[in-house]
């Protein structure tokens, strides 16, 4: 570990701080001794006994939001920003996430294109946005490329048909939750009076 100690020490000074990360990185440069032998280095040098922390904890300016709501923040969708009037701590949340991890910026790029091509109704802009979606660095994104292009028929008739699913989709989802809500206890005859008769 002696060999690697002022590795360490200059990442901890760099700000990381995830013993995980580092004992990956000294694997990769050669180091063979286990994790928990890294994760005790790690701590001591942050909190060594009888001295001041190496490491203080950053005050949070803002409680940590959820991922539904981060995502609201991410492609600007307003219905998630009613009744918070701090957009400017929301952009300034969106602008370090970026900045931590420059493919949220490029998903974040891809997702409010998205939102705007079904809003304008452009299936010509969607194909153009289809390709360049399929060479997106996320996997994630790629996968969702491959899901649209599996159902491209249905995915092209939602911008040129007035009709929506989403009645259905309701419906669908009422049925789930009072299934999930009976644990599986209950006969069929309750649940078809509970789904015909919810009153």
């Amino acid at each position: 570990m002696d060999t690697y100690l002022s590795y360490i020490e200059e990442r901890i000074a760099q700000g990381c701080r995830f013993p995980e990360l580092i004992w990956q990185e000294l694997k990769q440069r050669g180091y063979t001794g286990s994790r928990a032998t890294v994760k005790n280095c790690v701590i001591r040098l942050l909190f060594p006994v009888g001295k001041a922390p190496l490491f203080q904890p950053p005050v949070r300016t803002m409680p940590c939001p959820s991922a539904r709501r981060v995502f609201g923040w991410l492609v600007g969708w307003r219905k998630l920003a009613v009744d918070e009037p701090k957009s400017a701590d929301h952009e300034r949340f969106v602008q370090a996430l970026c900045k931590i991890e420059p493919m949220v910026g490029e998903v974040r790029s891809f997702a409010r294109e998205f939102l705007g091509l079904m809003q304008r109704r452009s299936p010509r802009q969607f194909d153009r946005w289809l390709k360049r979606l399929s060479r997106c660095d996320a996997v994630e994104m790629r996968r969702f490329a491959q899901s649209l292009r599996a159902d491209l028929s249905a995915v092209r008739a939602a911008f040129k048909l007035p009709w929506s699913n989403g009645q259905t989709e309701g419906h669908v989802n009422r049925l789930k939750f009072l299934k999930r809500q009976m644990y599986g206890r209950a006969s069929i005859e309750l649940l078809r009076l509970r789904v015909m008769k919810p009153n």
